[in-house]
């Protein structure tokens, strides 16, 4: 499968509303899509057996596996489908930071011009009030799923890398991503600065036991100037993922053939493209491990967005963009922590990325770049 054209939005009169929950997954549903997007004829589904996967903590991730009445040349063995959270508080958070929307829009209308690291969709559609969406993609498996708290190797991180250019330069310097009316950036940012400094606090309670020496102290001294360093957030921008972390890949997708799949587009924003790569780096890889290597890593980062067409981006101007948005691992791993109902495997790991991020501000020396002299 490969994405050529838009996913198909709600239709209930051809038998594929927009449908709540994973009691909406049923084998008529199904059988609907398939055949509105030409990949099922005359068989159809008699059997969806679900199966819990990933590690999302706003919303709900499953895997489908299909049985037919008939057998059909082409015809899914599986699918993956992704809806709300069926935790309250967690699809409140989703729906209110418009995290939902930005994800169903991102499918509906961007991914289609971006032929790298993504799944075929095959549906993508949302309720109007936000609480509600639903996506239905192509399995990607086998694939090697990334792990955010044992890290992983250069050469995954490499392949990521290119994964970024990829995604950043078809849409880099392109102006129409600000005028996208789903984007809304402005809320985020406004939400960032204002609510990070309290959750600072919140995080020094939840964590007291998690953190590193020195971690909170950067964590707070970034609080007090977080709206300096949304100022310093100069073009060019492109599309950003802004969660580019390793709980949101698949390695050596459809068995080989795709090197990286980039997931969850919950967070998808205009920004910077070194935020994402920054971003990744910083909790992707064990601090010993990036502080060898990031560098060289950055350099095919660049090297690869020039060889995809953009220009008038220097490298020292790369590298400085990476240095500043080192920070941007260290909002992440505050706000989820702040915004999502505590869990073990989830505390471990919001815990770890702040950790990491800080460490790589410090190494970088963010801060100088950031508070005022």
């Amino acid at each position: 499968m490969s994405q050529t054209t838009a996913p198909l939005r709600h239709d209930p009169q051809a038998g594929y509303p927009l449908i709540d929950g994973a009691e909406g997954l049923t084998p008529a549903w199904i059988t609907a899509v398939l055949r509105a997007r030409g990949v099922l004829h005359k068989a159809r589904v008699s059997r969806v057996t679900q199966t819990p996967i990933g590690n999302g903590m706003l919303g709900l991730n499953l895997k489908l596996e299909l049985d037919y009445d008939k057998p059909e040349s082409g015809a899914p063995a599986s699918l993956v489908a992704k809806m709300a959270s069926v935790r309250a508080e967690s699809r409140e958070s989703g729906a209110a930071l418009g995290l939902y929307a930005r994800e169903t829009r991102f499918y509906q209308e961007l991914a289609p011009s971006l032929d790298a690291g993504l799944p075929r969709t095959l549906f993508a559609d949302i309720s109007e009030d936000n609480r509600n969406f639903c996506l239905l993609f192509e399995d990607l498996m086998p694939a090697r799923g990334g792990d955010q708290l044992a890290g992983c190797s250069v050469e995954d991180a490499a392949a990521a890398m290119d994964a970024a250019a990829a995604l950043h330069a078809p849409l880099w310097g392109d102006p129409k991503l600000l005028s996208l009316p789903w984007v809304n950036r402005d809320f985020m940012v406004s939400m960032y600065v204002e609510k990070l400094p309290p959750f600072v606090a919140v995080v020094e309670t939840r964590f007291a036991a998690l953190l590193e020496p020195g971690v909170i102290e950067v964590a707070k001294r970034f609080g007090a100037c977080i709206g300096r360093y949304f100022e310093m957030h100069a073009a060019p921008w492109t599309i950003t993922h802004q969660d580019f972390r390793l709980d949101n890949m698949l390695f050596d997708a459809r068995g080989g053939a795709l090197p990286v799949a980039v997931l969850d587009w919950q967070t998808v924003l205009p920004g910077p493209g070194a935020l994402d790569v920054a971003y990744f780096l910083g909790a992707g890889l064990l601090p010993p491990i990036r502080l060898k290597h990031e560098r060289t890593l950055l350099e095919r980062y660049h090297q690869q967005l020039m060889a995809r067409g953009v220009s008038n981006y220097s490298w020292d101007r790369c590298w400085h963009d990476y240095r500043l948005h080192a920070a941007h691992g260290l909002i992440m791993g505050i706000v989820g922590a702040a915004i999502t109902a505590p869990t073990e495997r989830g505390d471990r790991m919001l815990s770890t990325m702040i950790n990491r991020h800080a460490l790589q501000m410090i190494d970088l020396d963010t801060m100088s770049l950031i508070e005022p002299a």
